[in-house]
This record gives structure tokens, C-alpha cells and sequence, in this order.
């Protein structure tokens, strides 16, 4: 009974082997050689790229970077770390001035190996720096295996200014499945100005062959499954023969 149980508990602990980038404990590495650990606690600018437990966070210029185009940390006074970065390009004409130099966001692992993309937590995808959506963000999600793949959802400026979208990647997209890296850009006719990001949901590995063996939340495996109800035939038996 104890060995049952044991394999059940065991399998069930082993379904998933995901990782949750949330922006706290990692460390900041900015774009004046200064490093910083992020704790929940204030917010750092003029980032280079982000790294948490194995994963790297790069920001892409496409001209000297100004401080206030990067930000990594608890940037919304909320008690809660994310990434907060301003766009190079604004199309829709909006705005008189672009907020910052970053024309791509891209996320790695360190290692260079291959791994899925559950999913994120948009905390900000703007027109109005400061405000509200309108509706013409066109920031594009991006992998090593396409480009343009999907749109963010608008959101507005900061945590608490309404439901931030979480935005689900399904285990068979194969496009976010054994990547090398995934990315953010925001579209030539985009309103968007800024973009921030709460959570990142990744499982790793990548499958080899293409199909994510979990899911972003563990799930119980068949295989675990079957275990519990050897359990429970194991334990009526018992039951009835004493």
C-alpha cells in the first residue's frame, strides 16, 4: 500500500516541470555596466536585459537607449515586479515624441537550449502613456519558428487600472513549442507606446517532437491516474477480506 502510494505521489509531483518568470529574485543588468537584484521593492530604468532562472529578458535598441525607455521592477507602485518598456515607433500619430528606443523584447534561455511558452500576463499594451487603450495596439508576439504569429491584447496603463489579460498558449501551438527564443514587436501602424509584462508561464523542456508533454498548471498524467485507482482497488479488496 505505502509503495502505491508512493509511486502515485511521485507521479503526480513529476507531471509538469514548468518555470514561472515573475520578475522578482532575478537579476538586472543595465545598460551602464550596474547590476540589481529585483525584491518587490522599487524599480530600475535604463535596462539592458533581464536574467531568472536560466531565462534572459533582452531589450533591443535601435539607437543609444535613454533610461527611461527600459524598466524592470515593481514600475506600477503595487507591490508587484514586472518589465516595462517604451517603443522606438508609434505609427498611429498620437503621440508627438516616441517614449523610447527599444524596437524588439526577446526572451531566451541562457544555455541556448529549446523550450515551450505557456503563456503571459500583460500588465500595460498602450496608446496613452499613463492612460487608457484605444484599441489600435498591434504589438506582435514572435518566435524562432515565425514571425507575426499573434497581437497582445490593449490593455491599459498599470497593474489595477482594470483585468490585465492573460493570454493562453494552447500545448499544441506548435509554433511556441521547442523555440530557441520568443519575442515582442510592435507593428509599423501600431498606437501602442509602451509595453509591460507581469508573468511568463514556461514549461521546460521542449518535447523533440513537437507536442508539450504538460500543461502551463501540473495536471494529474494518465499514467498517475491509473496509479490511484490501483490504490483504490488495493484498499476495497483489503477492506472486504478482513
Amino acid at each position: 500500500m505505502k509503495k502505491t502510494a508512493c509511486l502515485a505521489f511521485c507521479l503526480l509531483s513529476g507531471t509538469a516541470n514548468a518555470a514561472l518568470i515573475d520578475f522578482t529574485g532575478g537579476t538586472v543588468y543595465r545598460n551602464d555596466g550596474s547590476t540589481a537584484v529585483t525584491s518587490g521593492v522599487g524599480s530600475f530604468d535604463n535596462v539592458s536585459y533581464y536574467v531568472e532562472d536560466g531565462f534572459k529578458l533582452e531589450f533591443l535598441f535601435n539607437s543609444t537607449p535613454t533610461a527611461f525607455g527600459t524598466h524592470v521592477g515593481d514600475y506600477y507602485n503595487t507591490g508587484n515586479d514586472v518589465f516595462h518598456a517604451h517603443w522606438a515607433n508609434n505609427g498611429s500619430g498620437n503621440q508627438s515624441f516616441t517614449y523610447g528606443e527599444v524596437y524588439e523584447i526577446r526572451v531566451s534561455k541562457l544555455d541556448g537550449t529549446t523550450f515551450d511558452l505557456g503563456g503571459f500576463r500583460v500588465s500595460t499594451n498602450t496608446a496613452t502613456g499613463g492612460g487608457h487603450s484605444d484599441g489600435n495596439e498591434m504589438t506582435w508576439v514572435n518566435s524562432s519558428k515565425g514571425a507575426n504569429l499573434f497581437t497582445v491584447d490593449p490593455d491599459n496603463w498599470g497593474l489595477g487600472s482594470g483585468t490585465d489579460p492573460l493570454i493562453n498558449i494552447a500545448p499544441t501551438n506548435t509554433y511556441f513549442n521547442d523555440i530557441t527564443w520568443f519575442s515582442f514587436t510592435n507593428d509599423a501602424l501600431s498606437s501602442a507606446v509602451g509595453l509591460g509584462l507581469d508573468n511568463f508561464f514556461l514549461d521546460e523542456p521542449g518535447d523533440p517532437g513537437g507536442v508539450d508533454p504538460t500543461n502551463p498548471i501540473p495536471t494529474p498524467a494518465p499514467l498517475a491516474l491509473l496509479a490511484l485507482g490501483l490504490m483504490g482497488i488495493g484498499y476495497t479488496r483489503a477492506k472486504k477480506s478482513a
